[in-house]
């Protein structure tokens, strides 16, 4: 029954992921009012999951890999702005999110494979049309938390035992 939410959370976060990626391939933007309502639907979602488990780790953990993912493009985007727009911030809380219910290393391993998705794009873009070229980031992102989401699920369980949360350090 617990599964049941983080089920829900996963296709509100899919169905969002996907409207996400196709505007952002068409218009270079990640639309603010999708990213929030999905991640104000998730987040409810997974509070469900927590208190019917009445363990509130995951939720803790998802909250830990949303700040951290986003954070880590924070430093980026303001650093320099012109690299890193700030829908790919509000995304990263997003997939944070969702891949830190796993765990917060799970959260930064979905932002990882996410930027390795994105590195033939951008050696080729950058190789044809120099260093003030640039391609939308948010599909690369939405592509990496989708197979780190779905090899969680698979490996861990859609609602992740205390231990497999806190991995080696339980």
């Amino acid at each position: 029954m617990a599964a049941a939410p983080v089920l829900a959370a996963l296709a509100v976060w899919g169905a969002a992921a996907t409207w996400l990626a196709i505007v952002d391939l068409r218009t270079g933007t990640l639309p603010t009012r999708i990213i929030w309502s999905a991640a104000g639907i998730v987040w409810a979602l997974l509070s469900v999951t927590s208190l019917l488990e009445a363990e509130p780790r995951g939720l803790r953990e998802a909250a830990l890999g949303a700040a951290i993912c986003s954070g880590a493009l924070a430093l980026v985007h303001f650093a320099h702005a012109p690299s890193m727009g700030f829908g790919d911030v509000r995304l990263a809380l997003l997939n944070g999110m969702l891949c830190g219910w796993w765990g917060w290393r799970v959260a930064l391993l979905a932002l990882a494979a996410g930027f390795l998705a994105a590195l033939p794009e951008a050696i080729i873009t950058l190789a044809r049309h120099g260093i003030r070229a640039s391609r939308p980031l948010g599909p690369y992102l939405i592509a990496g938390t989708a197979g780190i989401a779905a090899w969680s699920s698979l490996t861990a369980g859609l609602v992740p035992l205390r231990d497999q949360l806190l991995g080696p350090l339980a």
